[in-house]
């Protein structure tokens, strides 16, 4: 089993004090280094727009500055991340964001926003008529798995009625729909971050879990070859050990982190395993940097969750 090293752990670190945004930045702070919240939140409030929502970039493939319910969704879980509570503003005013943006019809939120064509973006956002709302499999799992398992983690924020309501029609779209985990498994991912959400019911996270037990095994890459791609990658399904499926897929996941180890670049990060390809060239190599610095605070901190962090775990 191998883990990453001293020298190695400083160039991750010397990667994302230098290269990365300062939102990174402070997160790595807090979590690594003792670093205070106020921090991260003064890095964060940028990306919140004055209707409650976040945009500007915060997924670094979606340029519009714009409010989303994918960002929003992200700025949630980060507040939620650093344990901020029912009361603080930011909090609010992204609860309150979700709730008067929902598609009443539905029950879901359109995943960008509706300006997205106008800003550089990633050529999978980009939406044809709506293409978008096919492409999602109408917006049931993603973005609302992980909306609706932050909501409950800020329950206190909602109608109680309607938390429930929701909440069965996201879990019986999870049970049902199909194909479910293809292309790069980002469907899994929400779905996960759903029945990992502890203040969930157990009655829906157990149908969650039993659904993605069912899925996993036969969808997750199981070739190092193809890891490299945008593709159903083990560490992509499993981040900790307490993940719900890990004991599915182990074996992979101890040699996907042995991958990744090795993976790390000369300057210190951990690159995408996608670009852009032809779309606004210009812009990818910024989005690309922004993407290092993230991925690099996530994969020291799934090393971390594993104990391959040497004699720095």
């Amino acid at each position: 089993m191998k883990t990453l090293s001293t020298e190695a752990y400083t160039r991750a670190c010397d990667f994302i004090y230098t290269k990365a945004r300062p939102l990174e930045c402070a997160l790595f702070a807090f979590h690594f280094e003792g670093g205070v919240v106020d921090d991260v939140l003064t890095s964060l409030t940028p990306f919140q727009n004055e209707d409650g929502g976040f945009g500007h970039a915060l997924e670094p493939d979606l340029r519009s500055p714009s409010s989303s319910a994918e960002a929003s969704g992200i700025g949630l879980g980060l507040l939620k991340e650093l344990f901020v509570p029912n009361d603080h503003p930011m909090v609010q005013s992204v609860v309150q964001y979700l709730l008067s943006t929902i598609n009443q019809e539905t029950n879901t939120w359109r995943v960008a926003p509706l300006d997205v064509n106008e800003y550089p973006h990633a050529p999978w956002w980009q939406d044809e008529g709506g293409s978008l709302n096919s492409t999602f499999d109408g917006y049931r799992v993603i973005p609302r798995a992980k909306i609706v398992g932050l909501l409950h983690y800020y329950a206190d924020l909602v109608p109680q009625e309607w938390l429930a309501s929701i909440t069965e029609q996201t879990v019986s779209d999870i049970e049902t729909i199909d194909p479910f985990g293809t292309g790069g498994g980002d469907d899994l991912v929400y779905a996960l971050s759903l029945a990992e959400e502890e203040t969930l019911a157990e009655e829906f996270r157990a149908r969650v879990v039993a659904r993605l037990r069912e899925v996993v095994p036969d969808v997750v890459s199981y070739n190092p070859d193809e890891w490299g791609s945008y593709c159903i990658s083990p560490l992509k399904i499993v981040t900790s050990p307490g993940s719900p499926v890990a004991d599915l897929i182990w074996d992979a996941v101890q040699e996907h982190l042995d991958y990744q180890i090795d993976r790390q670049s000369s300057e210190g990060a951990w690159d995408p395993v996608w670009s852009w390809g032809d779309f606004y060239p210009d812009v990818w190599p910024h989005a690309c940097q922004e993407w290092q610095g993230r991925l690099t605070l996530e994969t020291l901190t799934t090393m971390r969750s594993f104990s391959r962090l040497g004699e720095q775990s």
